[in-house]
């Protein structure tokens, strides 16, 4: 392993390209950073899904991420990036050494990362594979943020029995009616879990009119 010095990283339990950082966020200014060189295969393996590091690894990192804290600098017990010589991510591994976070690097950040990686070779490191990620894992952060606000309206709307709000809104995505309020939340909950598209950001945008109109 090598390290790397001085760049920034945006860690979150989803992976988020650099362009979908927002301003809000908690960055880290990294001081230093350990990173790792594998093939492709090992790349993809942890890119695609919920692997678990051995603790050997675990501990030939631990601590020795640094970043900077205001005037102080302190450490990431268990961070990294990682390298197939084509693309970097940052990780974070719980105690465990399952992965926690992920981050993207800013794009001239990555280009500097990819041109110090020629000079290394392939780590041999072990880990478990547990499970593939979910499909819906790497959806952009618009469309998490947009499913989540949506289940959390259904959520409250279902609890509240507002069964003529659930209505409107069961019509307006199916187009057509339902009087059943257990049968209208579980359909509409269930279509969260499928690929986001035009009726998504519709049901978004009306739910978001009803709060409005309440304001008036």
């Amino acid at each position: 392993m090598s390290y790397v010095y001085d760049l920034l990283l945006n860690f979150n339990t989803d992976f988020y390209d650099f362009y979908e950082w927002q301003k809000d966020d908690s960055v880290y200014h990294i001081k230093r950073i350990n990173l790792v060189k594998v093939d492709s295969r090992v790349y993809n393996d942890i890119l695609d899904n919920i692997v678990v590091f051995d603790s050997e690894f675990t501990l030939s990192i631990f601590n020795r991420c640094e970043y900077y804290d205001s005037k102080t600098t302190a450490t990431i017990s268990y961070a990294f990036l990682i390298t197939d010589s084509y693309r970097v991510m940052g990780i974070i591994l719980d105690s465990n050494g399952k992965i926690s976070k992920y981050s993207s690097l800013l794009l001239e950040e990555e280009e500097y990362v990819l041109d110090l990686c020629n000079k290394l070779g392939n780590a041999k490191i072990s880990y478990k594979i547990i499970r593939k990620r979910f499909k819906n894992e790497f959806r952009t952060r618009q469309e998490t943020y947009i499913l989540k606000y949506i289940k959390r309206d259904l959520n409250i709307d279902y609890q509240k029995k507002d069964l003529n709000k659930l209505k409107y809104l069961y019509f307006e995505y199916f187009n057509k009616q339902c009087n059943d309020i257990d049968l209208i939340y579980h359909e509409l909950i269930k279509e969260l879990d499928k690929e986001v598209n035009n009726k998504h950001y519709n049901l978004y945008n009306l739910i978001k009119l009803s709060y409005s109109e309440k304001t008036v």
